[in-house]
Order: structure tokens, then sequence, then C-alpha cells
């Protein structure tokens, strides 16, 4: 079953990847966004992402349904205001309403580690 899943994972990131190439036109005026972020579980550590590379919780990154993978984000806390910069590599999050999943290290210097989620205010910086 691991195997398969990983495989199908890897497959289906091969091809949100793909789409996004097509997609990135439409961010070029949509410079900033606003919604519900989270931060990726342990369970994922060592995973492979869908823009390559294993995830790993001490990295500033993120994973967003559509944008490029390498594009850098500026991500504010709405609700304290702190704020960090991370790099897109992997998709998601899917299944939920939320806009974006950060690690472990992006969730707490944001100071949501705790609650799980926030609201947020990102910002693209550059598209890779």
């Amino acid at each position: 079953m691991g195997g398969s899943f990983l495989f199908a994972r890897r497959l289906l990131g091969a091809a949100l990847c793909a789409l996004t190439l097509l997609a990135a036109p439409v961010w070029a005026h949509h410079r900033s966004f606003k919604g519900r972020a989270l931060y990726y579980s342990d369970r994922y550590i060592g995973s492979t992402m869908a823009c390559g590379g294993e995830y790993r919780p001490w990295k500033m990154i993120a994973a967003h349904r559509r944008l490029p993978c390498g594009t850098k984000l500026r991500v504010r806390n709405l609700k304290n205001g702190e704020v960090v910069t991370v790099t897109v590599r992997d998709r998601g999050p899917f299944g939920t309403e939320a806009k974006l999943d950060v690690s472990r290290r992006a969730a707490k210097r944001l100071g949501f580690y705790v609650d799980g989620r926030t609201m947020v205010r990102a910002r693209i910086l550059h598209d890779s």
C-alpha cells in the first residue's frame, strides 16, 4: 500500500506542476491572497513533495494548490502580525477550505503551531 500511495502522490504532483505552468500567467495580477493557513503534520516527514525533495519540518516551505513551484511568499499572521518568507514546494491543502499549508518551523515562527491554523495574508515576492 505504501509504494502505490507514493507513486500516486508523485504522479498527481507531476500533473499539478504541469498544470501550474499553464495557470502561472493568471497569477501575474493577483500578487496577494488572504485565507486560512494550516501546518503540515509530522506524519509527512520524509514524504516526497510535488515539486521534488522530501518534506523536512525545519525548512521554511509551503504548499499551495496552484502557485508555481519555487514561488516565494511573504506570509503574515493576521492575528498577531508575525511574518515569515516561505517557498512553495508542494501541492495542497486538499479537502479543506485552507489556502496554504506551511512547515512546522514556519507555523512556529508565525505563532500558530499550537492552534494548528490561522488566518494569513500572503504576498507573492517572485515566481520561479
